[in-house]
């Protein structure tokens, strides 16, 4: 009997779970496109026209980190990165990478598409098929790409190791290449790799949505890796947990657990090192840091600016040491209570003089 009412509990904890997720809304909505890629997988990328009084040149393609999707950089409406970039003449393209559920739900054993991919999936078709669908849409030339964590490390390889020519500017909001010594929870996840062999996928986003009416005091030390609370509304941490983050598959996994190992990001095979061919990136680009960041210290987004070869480059660190309202943590850099006065602005005006 108490197993049947614990089964009972569990399942109605999942039900009222998935009803608070039902509640939570982003207000801004763009016209959705599915687009394929060749290795044929199917990716959502969301546009929104620019709205500004003068229309820039390049279109702008944004791309999430590792373990969400791409409403967080919606998140907070009309004080959001993406509306801020509208009414800056931009046109957006926001992109979801492969294994994100509104293009198909991914397989945990089973199923036409499994858990199995690797960032190189992404650097190699994602990338390349939503950069060829927004210039194909725009007519544009080239294109303007923001990257934030992940999204930023991704660009960086592609442009590296395999010399993409269609990015003009590419803005990199707290995205790393290597992780030694400064990173608490690259380590905590090494430990624990061993217990990567009992699952298919690490499944984050049921419990995400579970966490969204669970007292925070219970989660903060792990969500306080992520952003900076204190620079972060309630709102905003109820629709991230509801609506924004996704399984991570152990291949991903592998391959941040093999940069904590051997000092920089890799291919998945191990050959080609993405972290070295830093030094093949030319184009301009503009690297954000937090000085609250706990995946990303300003000290390894400072060694990718050493290591870029563009005469173009900007590093910049938020904090208050640097006159900003606090010191920003990794996510809040996109949707911190002020960030649609400091940072956006930063970003606009930094494309703004190369557009």
């Amino acid at each position: 009997m108490r197993i049947a009412l614990r089964h009972v509990a569990f399942t109605l904890l999942i039900l009222i779970a998935f009803a608070m997720g039902a509640c939570a809304s982003v207000q801004l909505h763009g016209d959705k496109h599915a687009v394929q890629t060749k290795d044929d997988w199917k990716l959502t990328i969301e546009h929104f026209q620019a709205t500004g009084p003068k229309k820039q040149k390049f279109p702008v393609l944004i791309c999430h980190g590792l373990g969400a999707n791409r409403h967080y950089f919606k998140a907070n409406n009309e004080d959001s990165l993406v509306s801020n970039l509208q009414k800056a003449g931009y046109d957006v393209w926001l992109m979801d990478l492969r294994g994100r559920p509104e293009a198909g739900e991914t397989g945990y054993w089973f199923g036409k598409h499994t858990y199995t991919y690797s960032m190189d999936e992404y650097v190699h078709h994602d990338l390349d098929a939503a950069i060829a669908y927004v210039l194909q849409q725009t007519g544009a030339a080239k294109i303007n790409y923001i990257g934030h964590s992940m999204g930023g490390i991704i660009m960086y390889a592609r442009l590296g190791s395999l010399q993409e020519n269609r990015v003009a500017n590419f803005v990199a909001i707290a995205s790393p290449m290597n992780f030694l010594p400064y990173n608490l929870w690259t380590f905590k996840l090494y430990s624990m790799r061993g217990g990567m062999a009992l699952l298919p996928v690490l499944p984050l986003r049921p419990g995400a949505i579970m966490g969204s009416f669970i007292p925070e005091a219970l989660y903060s030390p792990f969500i306080d890796a992520f952003l900076n609370s204190e620079n972060t509304s309630r709102e905003v941490k109820t629709l991230l947990l509801q609506r924004s983050i996704n399984n991570i598959s152990k291949n991903e996994i592998k391959q941040f657990i093999y940069m904590t190992e051997n000092g920089g990001m890799f291919s998945a095979d191990g050959k080609v090192s993405y972290r070295e061919n830093l030094n093949k990136v030319t184009i301009p680009v503009y690297l954000l840091a937090g000085r609250r960041d706990e995946l990303a210290d300003p000290a390894v987004v400072r060694d990718i600016y050493e290591r870029v070869a563009a005469k173009d480059k900007t590093f910049e660190i938020f904090s208050r040491a640097d006159g900003y309202a606090d010191d920003y943590g990794h996510t809040d850099l996109i949707f911190g209570k002020v960030a649609h006065k400091e940072v956006h602005p930063k970003i606009i005006e930094w494309l703004n003089k190369r557009n």
